[in-house]
């Protein structure tokens, strides 16, 4: 009877409380640091010569151990390897011999029974803020520059967009092109191993237009750059093409020049009269696609936490600050926190090529 009592007595007392403005909340418990014994890191050999190679391997272990203990996670020991080839990579983070391993996304997505935690950022993220709406994305008062107080923006995504020709600009003008529109224009795309400029276009279609790929596409032309992309734009050579989000700040200065003066990039004139910005319409913008994971074993806790994670992310922005030629053996100079859900887009286009892919990923 005394303790139900005393039940009462502290339920009264706390009620007094909420009805004066007072919150009566848990006390907070700082997260404890993560410390691991062991961390094996496993990397790609990107096409590096064997002497850099080896000069990563002896430096990196002391490096990313230094590095992850002023970011809150204290490493006993680091070592690293050289994967003899990405699916071996993959195959040996797969079955936990491999703690942490960068490899290319495609191989990631072959294998199975991995978490991925960080993605390439190619490009610093572009101000003005833009989303997926075209309209965005045109008109000289939409001109795109870098946000340098800003993340690195994950992923590769395109702009499929429309020549200052007669037909580019009917395009233009269309809400949603269909596919005998699209199909009737003159394309320009570079290399099928290129994302902006030739695998962004191919998801979008895939996606768009009931699994029509570049190849069912009647006029298409490849070329070797983007600037030769925007020669052939400028020219009246194409009429539709895609580029990399930014690569229109790359020709801004020179549109508009004349074939006898060069911008400071020493890029030649031109010779349009009107801004890039004007010129080159956006009509779709693209999901981002990834070349370059960071990677660990799905059924290890104590890599999948979160704090893991942030810290690897700080070690390597980091090591990039300190050693940016170090992070040529990694695959990419910025990394950016990455959802498997982020991966989606690659996952559609593998599939689309009849590729087999690894199990659900966690």
């Amino acid at each position: 009877m005394r303790r139900f009592f005393s039940l009462l007595v502290l339920g009264a007392l706390l009620t007094g409380l909420a009805g004066c403005g007072q919150e009566v909340t848990e006390p907070s418990v700082p997260d404890e640091p993560l410390a691991l014994e062991t961390l094996a890191v496993e990397i790609s050999k990107n096409g590096l010569s064997t002497e850099q190679l080896l000069e990563d391997k002896r430096q990196l272990p002391n490096q990313l151990r230094d590095a992850f203990s002023q970011a809150g996670v204290e490493i006993g020991q680091v070592t690293v390897t050289i994967g003899s080839s990405p699916a071996a990579t993959a195959q040996a983070l797969e079955e936990g011999s491999v703690d942490l391993a960068f490899l290319p996304a495609e191989d990631f997505l072959r294998s199975g029974g991995a978490a991925v935690l960080l993605g390439d950022a190619p490009q610093p993220r572009l101000t003005p803020a833009a989303g997926d709406d075209p309209a965005d994305w045109n008109g000289a008062e939409n001109a795109r520059s870098y946000d340098e107080d800003a993340p690195w923006q994950g992923g590769t995504f395109s702009l499929i967009c429309t020549a200052p020709t007669e037909y580019g600009r009917q395009l233009a003008e269309r809400d949603t092109p269909t596919w005998e529109e699209l199909d009737h224009a003159r394309w320009g795309v570079l290399g099928e191993d290129s994302l902006g400029g030739y695998q962004c276009l191919e998801l979008w279609l895939e996606d768009t237009y009931e699994g029509n790929q570049i190849g069912d596409l009647t006029d298409v032309t490849a070329y070797e750059s983007y600037e030769a992309l925007f020669r052939a734009a400028a020219a009246g050579e194409i009429d539709a093409f895609p580029i990399r989000a930014d690569a229109r700040m790359d020709v801004a200065e020179a549109w508009t020049l004349s074939p006898l003066r060069t911008a400071e990039s020493g890029m030649q004139g031109f010779d349009r009269e009107e801004s890039v910005w004007d010129e080159v319409q956006v009509i779709a913008v693209t999901e981002p696609l990834y070349t370059t994971l960071a990677a660990v074993p799905s059924e290890r806790p104590d890599l999948t936490d979160g704090r893991f994670a942030a810290g690897l992310e700080q070690v390597l922005s980091q090591l990039n600050r300190d050693t940016p030629e170090r992070m040529e053996v990694l695959g990419c100079s910025h990394f950016a926190p990455l959802t498997d859900e982020s991966l989606d887009p690659l996952r559609r286009l593998m599939t689309a090529r009849g590729e087999v892919l690894g199990g659900e990923m966690s």
